[in-house]
């Protein structure tokens, strides 16, 4: 009865989320490679991440999550990920815990879309070039109890397409908190709240963002497993848009995870799903996600070492 009660008060919240999607709109903000999800597990999940992440992965997400409540001292994290076309994006993110109430994270986050024609007339091309973005954030973490962490990123942001730049600066900004109900967590950030220089004649408006929602973990003693399930209300501000990410993770014995997400309210995102292996102090994770209108699938693979 009391797992049930969980369980309803979780989804309960979710669903309360849903009248926020009635207001999606057309995206008009750009850096939108910030947006992506970063790790192979979080991306299988629906990128429902704000209560449930933690370690280097956090520094994207959540950087209340960068204190890792001592599980790991330190804690480092590589992702490829083959996006829409020719859209690549690279993380690298490290969390290291100072002490028993603090923690630092470092993370450098870049996209690039290869091989744009250059064209001032129509007939055939003239040229390709590339446009590249780059993140690089240092973030803290502190614990001011066992139920609550609070935490800020600081990012320098760098944009460049052909020979037009521009840079600036954005803060993130989260907390974690364990309510009273057991292995019930939730979560909130903001992000991405900055601004950086016009592209040539061009004012860019940074993906500005707010996660919020809850995560519920449960030990299955008879099967030797973990049940993790989270959900999140995405809402970008200058986009006036809103997801509910929603996602599950089920790991056996502590080595092997088995993960599903579906994201609500996009036009060309929807479920997700992905598995990981972690031996040692080695995880290896992939999230797949197929889209719609013919773009493809997205494939992203993330190695993390945790000691």
């Amino acid at each position: 009865m009391i797992r049930f009660t969980r369980t309803t008060i979780f989804f309960l919240f979710a669903f309360c989320l849903l009248p926020f999607l009635s207001y999606a709109q057309v995206g008009t903000s750009g850096l939108s490679f910030l947006k992506l999800g970063v790790s192979g597990r979080s991306v299988s999940m629906g990128d429902a991440m704000s209560a449930s992440v933690y370690g280097a992965a956090a520094t994207h997400y959540n950087p209340a999550g960068v204190f890792n409540n001592g599980e790991t001292s330190t804690e480092f994290l590589l992702m490829h990920k083959e996006w829409i076309q020719d859209v690549r994006s690279q993380f690298l993110g490290a969390s290291v815990q100072l002490n028993d109430e603090s923690a630092l994270g470092f993370s450098v986050n870049t996209a690039t879309v290869s091989d744009i024609e250059i064209r001032t007339r129509p007939g055939t091309a003239e040229g390709t070039f590339s446009s590249r973005d780059y993140s690089l954030g240092l973030s803290y973490a502190r614990s001011f109890s066992d139920d609550l962490k609070v935490g800020v990123t600081a990012k320098f942001l760098y944009e460049k397409i052909f020979v037009d730049e521009s840079n600036g600066f954005a803060f993130d900004l989260g907390a974690q908190y364990k309510t009273p109900v057991d292995n019930l967590s939730v979560g909130l950030a903001l992000a991405n709240l900055g601004t950086t220089n016009d592209l040539r004649n061009e004012k860019i408006t940074l993906p500005s963002l707010l996660r919020v929602g809850p995560a519920y973990t449960e030990e299955l003693e008879g099967i030797s497993s973990q049940l993790t399930v989270a959900s999140d209300l995405l809402y970008i501000f200058p986009e006036k848009k809103a997801y509910l990410n929603v996602g599950g993770e089920l790991l056996f014995n502590k080595v092997v995870a088995a993960r599903v997400g579906y994201q609500l309210g996009s036009n060309g995102r929807g479920f997700s799903a992905g598995v990981g292996m972690q031996y040692g102090m080695f995880n290896l994770d992939y999230g797949f996600v197929p889209l719609s209108s013919n773009l493809g699938s997205g494939h992203t693979f993330s190695l993390g070492l945790s000691f």
